[in-house]
């Protein structure tokens, strides 16, 4: 497949795809794939897991959301790789909407653990896009920089790529 096809193809469906409009109440539940790079000082290299998430639109433009993620990370030296756990809350913005397409940015704290010595807490920032399959259903992409207080400020970025559903707030129907 050429690349102008592709492109052309994927126009067609961000423009295509009405976006699921979400209201107060409306649930999103979220499973994704990640990758995180690790700054040298905190003796990780490289990382790859999952994990999940589930927000609470607060109104069409603001949502809450809690995330648990799971990594194997390696280490330098030949070290053996340890598992990285992480979870995180924040504060999601999502104003800009241009057909199935949103972007979104969001920030929060959250902890780290490692299974070793690293146990921090921190704030994280993020920044991402969703692309509406339907009503109920969307892909996600999002990059989240963790930064570890007790780690002297030390941060790691991952590269999250999922899909994610959402379930409506029931309409009420009046039965005569």
């Amino acid at each position: 497949m050429s690349v102008k096809a592709f492109t052309v193809g994927i126009a067609a469906l961000v423009l295509a795809v009405p976006a699921a409009a979400q209201q107060r109440g409306t649930m999103e539940f979220g499973a994704f794939a990640s990758a995180a790079n690790f700054t040298e000082s905190l003796s990780l290299t490289r990382a790859f897991g999952g994990g999940g998430r589930i927000g609470m639109f607060l109104d069409p433009r603001w949502s809450i959301e809690f995330e648990d993620a799971e990594m194997r990370a390696g280490r330098p030296n030949g070290l053996k790789a340890v598992n990285v756990g992480i979870l995180s809350t924040r504060l999601v913005a999502s104003d800009y909407h241009l057909g199935s397409f949103t972007m979104f940015v969001g920030a929060g704290a959250g902890v780290s653990t490692e299974t070793n010595f690293l146990h921090s807490y921190g704030v994280d920032v993020m920044a991402g896009f969703k692309v509406a399959l339907s009503d109920h259903a969307a892909f996600r992409t999002d990059v989240v920089a963790d930064l570890l207080a007790n780690n002297g400020w030390h941060a790691y970025q991952s590269l999250r790529l999922g899909i994610t559903w959402f379930r409506h707030p029931d309409v009420v129907i009046n039965k005569k």
